[in-house]
């Protein structure tokens, strides 16, 4: 079941070279399914209802074009598919002429919200939405791993951070992981391709460190890492081109 809606990025979301921010792509689209779920009573007040709520497990993004302040574009999302413990979802964005700027792929979990575990996909919420059941796994790209840390930095959990399931929003893990490579590298470079893969919650208070390598070999390639207390938060890899 497709869905789509027309949206115009305020300048507020506007980053240095007036373009959007990794993070607010990824809200943007998030929020265009949050709005589909609800309309389905599927969302984050059903699900919690249930003693439930929807996790992020993995993203694969590519980026043709930055969308701009007070630019026009459309955004769609589509739930594909589920099976006993995960359900994947497709998000794209599309400006005024139709050309699509970027797509995004994603595998999501269940999780109960007072023992903090995974739970079976509840079928009539994603069927809801027009998901329908298969038992093929979808395997994204492979993750590269960090062999040498070229730096790590610190960042504190804040109570802002902290969304209506009770953990850090996912998209403050991508601030984090690009903000670690500094300005210098920002100002130079533009991200084309994203992959990320969480495997642990990080709660209020706590202090993760941000940790990236630029690949010897592809200087266009950085790996990242998130870690609390010496276990993994999440892991990525991001390809950049140069400005």
């Amino acid at each position: 079941m497709i869905y789509h809606e027309n949206y115009q990025v305020p300048f507020f979301f506007g980053t240095q070279n007036t373009t959007i921010s990794l993070s607010t792509l990824v809200n943007i689209m998030l929020l265009v399914s949050e709005h589909q779920l609800d309309a389905h009573d599927a969302g984050v007040e059903a699900l919690a209802k249930r003693g439930a709520g929807w996790v992020i497990t993995q993203y694969h993004l590519s980026v043709n074009q930055w969308p701009t302040v007070e630019q026009r574009v459309k955004v769609g999302t589509e739930a594909l598919s589920y099976n006993k413990f995960l359900t994947y979802r497709n998000y794209w964005i599309d400006d005024e002429s139709g050309n699509r700027m970027a797509t995004l792929e994603s595998t999501w979990v269940m999780m109960d919200l007072t023992t903090r575990k995974i739970i079976n996909v509840i079928p009539e919420i994603v069927e809801s939405v027009g998901a329908t059941e298969a038992t093929k796994v979808k395997h994204f790209p492979r993750i590269a791993k960090i062999q040498t840390i070229n730096e790590s930095l610190p960042y504190r959990v804040r109570y802002f951070d902290i969304d209506a399931n009770g953990h850090v929003n996912n998209a403050h893990y991508f601030d984090w992981m690009q903000d670690s490579l500094g300005a210098e590298w920002l100002k130079t470079h533009q991200l084309v391709e994203l992959d990320i893969r969480y495997e642990r919650e990080v709660a209020y208070g706590q202090t993760p460190q941000s940790e990236y390598e630029i690949d010897a070999a592809d200087e266009l390639l950085t790996k990242h890492r998130i870690v609390t207390d010496g276990v993994v938060n999440a892991e990525a890899q991001m390809r950049w081109a140069t400005l």
